[in-house]
Parts: C-alpha cells; sequence; structure tokens
C-alpha cells in the first residue's frame, strides 16, 4: 500500500466483507444505495451509517447484527459506494430521505436510525429534519456539522452535508491537509485529535437536536483518539435538558473501546493495529462491544 497520503482505514473499504444482503438498492432505481438485512419483521426497521471511512463495511455490519437480533436493518451507503459521491462531502440527506420513503412503501412501520461517528452526525441531522425517524443510536457522535474532507488528507472547503443540492452550514477545520503518518508514528496508533478539537463552531453549524420526534441512545468512549466523543455526547444531552427535549436521552460512556464502537465479524487484528486501547485490553473492548451490541438492542425493542 502506497504511504502517499495513507490513512489507516483505507484497509477497512479493501476488506470489506462479501455483501450477503437480502436485497440490494440502486441510487438509479430507489434514489439511495443501500443494502437491505431482512429479518422478516416489519414493525421496525433500522437504517445504518458507517463514519468517515466511507463505504458499506461498517453499515452493512451493524445491519448484519440486526438481521441476528431479529431486527430487519437497512445499510445506506453515503459516499464512497457504487455510485455516490467519491468523497466525504456534500453527502446529499436525500439519501435517508429517499431509504424512508422506500422502506414505509414496503410496509416498514417504525424507523431508527444508527451511525458511527461523521455517520452519527448524519443520523442526528437526518432525525431533525424528517419527521419519520422515530429512534436514533449515534454511536461517537458529533453535535455540529463539520467540514468536508476530499481524500483522506485535504479538507474540502464545503459542508459535509446537502440538502436539495444547498450545502448546510458547517464549522471548518483550523488546517487544509491532514498529515496521517506524523500523527501515527507521533501516537503510535490512530489518532487525529489535534484536527477535531479546539474547533471555532457557530450556532449555525449546530445540529437541531431538538426537532428530533422520538429517544436517542448516545454511545461515547474515554479511549476515542479519533474526536472527542464524551464531551461531544454530554454536549447532547445537556443542549436536550436544557430545551426541555420530550423523550428519552440515554448517554452510555464506556472506558475502554475504541473509536470503532460496532460488533466486529472479523478483522480484530486491525483494530489491535490501529488503536492502542485494542492491543492493551483486548478483553475489556470486547467486553464494551458485547455491552453497546446488548443495550442497543434492548433500547430499540423497548421503545
Amino acid at each position: 500500500i502506497s504511504t502517499d497520503g495513507w490513512n489507516p482505514f483505507d484497509i477497512t473499504i479493501r476488506m470489506r466483507q462479501n455483501i450477503d444482503a437480502d436485497l440490494i438498492l440502486t441510487i438509479a432505481e430507489q434514489g439511495f444505495e443501500g443494502h437491505l438485512y431482512d429479518a422478516k419483521e416489519k414493525e421496525k426497521v433500522v437504517i445504518t451509517f458507517s463514519g468517515s471511512e466511507g463505504g458499506s463495511a461498517a453499515s452493512d455490519t451493524m445491519a448484519y447484527y440486526y438481521r441476528q437480533s431479529g431486527i430487519s436493518a437497512l445499510g445506506v451507503t453515503l459516499f464512497a459506494g457504487i455510485a455516490t459521491g467519491k468523497f466525504l462531502d456534500k453527502v446529499p440527506l436525500e439519501y435517508v430521505e429517499n431509504a424512508i420513503r422506500w422502506l414505509k412503501d414496503q410496509g416498514y412501520k417504525k424507523i431508527v436510525v444508527d451511525g458511527i461517528s461523521k455517520g452519527a452526525e448524519y443520523a442526528l441531522l437526518a432525525a431533525s429534519m424528517f419527521e419519520d425517524i422515530s429512534c436514533v443510536i449515534a454511536r461517537v457522535p458529533s453535535y455540529f456539522v463539520s467540514e468536508g474532507m476530499i481524500g483522506k488528507k485535504r479538507t474540502s472547503g464545503d459542508s459535509c452535508w446537502s440538502y436539495q443540492r444547498k450545502s448546510l452550514n458547517y464549522v471548518p477545520y483550523k488546517m487544509r491537509y491532514f498529515n496521517v503518518i506524523k500523527q501515527f508514528i507521533a501516537h503510535r496508533e490512530f489518532n487525529i485529535l489535534d484536527y477535531n478539537t479546539n474547533k471555532d463552531i457557530g450556532a449555525e453549524a449546530i445540529i437541531p437536536m431538538e426537532r428530533i420526534h422520538g429517544p436517542i441512545l448516545l454511545i461515547s468512549t474515554e479511549a476515542d483518539t479519533v474526536w472527542p466523543s464524551v464531551q461531544q455526547a454530554d454536549y447532547i444531552e445537556k443542549y436536550l435538558l436544557d430545551r426541555n427535549f420530550s423523550y428519552e436521552v440515554m448517554n452510555l460512556k464506556y472506558r475502554y473501546i475504541s473509536h470503532f464502537a460496532i460488533p466486529m465479524r472479523r478483522n480484530e487484528g486491525l483494530l489491535k493495529l490501529l488503536f492502542k486501547t485494542e492491543r492493551k485490553h483486548p478483553n475489556e473492548c470486547a467486553s464494551d462491544r458485547a455491552d453497546i451490541t446488548s443495550k442497543v438492542i434492548d433500547f430499540i425493542r423497548n421503545h
């Protein structure tokens, strides 16, 4: 693998699992790109989103585990897919809007969104805009819209997200280029906290989460080396409390698990390469991961 602009998360795309979904959806036909994992149960369905690595590896893994637990799920690809945009730049909110419409046409009744990292940002934003979303799972979330990325090392100069062909207000990075290799060598792990802290966050870029029409489950970790997810989850909880949010907000915090706070079907060795905490505390990380999966399933079933 060339080290020119290399990001360790590229490996997750190159090593993505074989698609074993029950149905493949396309932008040309349904207005979004996704893989349906159908548990033959129509009462609730979860739409899952990957993070800044793009592609469908993480969203498919999340959807697969939902199906294993008897809950139907649809993994939606936001970028770096077959027919999506290549980069995390002006990704349309219409993808989830079209996915909701398609799911309701198939007879699914209640819509949950579950995203990790940038996917959690997208999930919270989508739930603030579309009333058909009735529950949110936000894993290692952000509470504001950030600047997009062109590739893995250059900021885009525009928003991550768009709607009706208009870019949404966003918080810019303070640098134009990321030197991920330098950070990896310095920290001996994938660590970009320096790039994702101390931003100048304007009110116009904060997601209007008080508009969400359902309960929210927040998941964060003290061992996060991508961005300060614990502080960001705490901000979300306080933001909603201050606005007398009508629904339950559960804020789960973990000590050991890395930023990759989803179930793993394979590639546990890759996580140990990327994150110190996964190397030093493998049993604790596995326990955290199992606890997250259990609590997420319970939260959805109980709401």
